[in-house]
């Protein structure tokens, strides 16, 4: 069974989508049509953004 994301810190959460980009910026690298990717690529760009902004360590819930 794979592990629940809800204990997950918010670093964890804001490594995890980061990898998720870089991935997904290396594969649209080597997709015919290259924008096919540019719209999850910009949604996470700003999630991750949004994580940045937002202090939300367990110090300051």
């Amino acid at each position: 069974m794979s592990e629940s994301t809800d204990s997950w810190s918010d670093e964890r959460v804001q490594a995890e989508l980061e990898a998720v980009l870089a991935d997904l910026q290396t594969l649209e690298e080597h997709l015919a049509e290259p924008l096919t990717l540019s719209g999850a690529i910009t949604e996470l760009e700003t999630t991750i953004t949004m994580y940045e902004q937002t202090d939300m360590g367990p110090d300051n819930a």
